[in-house]
């Protein structure tokens, strides 16, 4: 009986488990390496450099009462952005300003601004009156709705920044305002809109 060569066993070529064979090479995408390396490289040049370490976590604190205060806003059911919370604070703070200072004090122009104190008019957290000396001039002032807000949300930031702060200890927190004083102390005024006037 003759044999069929067709009957024959093939003798498939296997790779052990967990290795890739020459037509098992995992797809890359171009260029995919090289960026990573450059990430990795850029972020051990930022560890290595003091001050841009200082700046990393500064901003990265910074993130973090940001999203706790939008947090805080979403629980309390209120459709408000962080500008109009930002805002709302510094008058409630500083009754009386007005809206040029309030440009001054966050870097935003008139037109911005005018939209801001429209929107925080209509929620009634804010009221504009007249000068009692130059009625051309509008003052700013929080109404009680406004005050009420006023006080949850700064209940809100103290707290959340209690709960960092309890993290160090007296001599710590002491030396931390200090060094926090002299950066504040150092930084340039805000700019009078976003043109950069003066």
């Amino acid at each position: 009986m003759t044999s069929n060569h067709n009957d024959r066993p093939v003798n498939t070529p296997r790779h052990p488990v967990g290795r890739s064979g020459p037509c098992d090479t995992p797809d890359r995408t171009p260029g995919a390496e090289p960026e990573a390396h450059e990430a990795r490289a850029a972020r051990d040049l930022r560890e290595s450099d003091p001050a841009a370490r200082a700046a990393d976590r500064l901003f990265r604190l910074v993130m973090v009462f940001r999203g706790q205060m939008q947090r805080f806003s979403l629980d309390e059911g209120l459709e408000v952005n962080p500008m109009e919370l930002k805002a709302l604070l510094h008058i409630a703070h500083h009754p009386g300003c007005t809206a040029s200072d309030l440009a001054r004090r966050s870097d935003r122009d008139k037109a911005q601004i005018t939209r801001l104190l429209q929107a925080l008019e209509a929620r009634g957290w804010v009221v504009r009156q007249p000068d009692a000396e130059d009625r051309r001039v509008q003052r700013l002032h929080p109404t009680e709705a406004g005050e009420q807000l006023h006080r949850r949300l700064h209940a809100a930031r103290e707290a959340q920044a209690q709960a960092l702060l309890n993290t160090l200890d007296a001599a710590e927190q002491a030396q931390l305002t200090t060094l926090l004083d002299k950066l504040l102390s150092a930084a340039p005024p805000p700019l009078s809109g976003r043109h950069g006037k003066r």
